[in-house]
């Protein structure tokens, strides 16, 4: 009954992190809908999307209709031209370091993947600049 508990609690620590939202420049861009050019590590492919930020993770809305949730490697945002975040479709993820699906590979049915993720499954997210805040200096 113990462990139970223990596995309980870990569950709980690794759901509940800080609300804290993804910046470019200083400024929350959290929740807005970005456009955005995607590159995917595994085909190779750039595509046209739309990209809403949410803390952690990532939201890709492609323009055929299909969406991606991934996790990003970091909340500020650097280098328009390159944020990268993990993910995979039928992939759903929970916190920062958990995710849960079922997808078309026979590995993935139930599969928790943990940590960093493979190269197949990074994504690079490039937002046109003219729709991101500015710093006045």
């Amino acid at each position: 009954m113990k462990a139970l508990g223990l596995l309980v609690s870990a569950l709980a620590l690794l759901l509940t992190t800080p609300a804290l939202a993804v910046d470019y420049q200083g400024k929350n861009i959290d929740g807005r809908k970005l456009p955005a050019k995607i590159y995917s590590y595994k085909t190779g492919g750039l595509y046209d999307a739309q990209v809403q930020f949410k803390q952690d993770f990532a939201t890709i809305y492609f323009v055929n209709g299909s969406q991606l949730t991934i996790r990003l490697n970091q909340r500020t945002i650097t280098d328009h031209k390159n944020i990268l975040g993990y993910g995979r479709p039928g992939q759903i993820p929970l916190s920062r370091w958990l995710a849960v699906g079922v997808g078309s590979e026979a590995g993935l049915s139930g599969n928790v993947a943990l940590g960093a993720g493979r190269l197949e499954d990074l994504w690079s997210i490039q937002l046109n600049p003219s729709v991101l805040p500015q710093n006045s200096q």
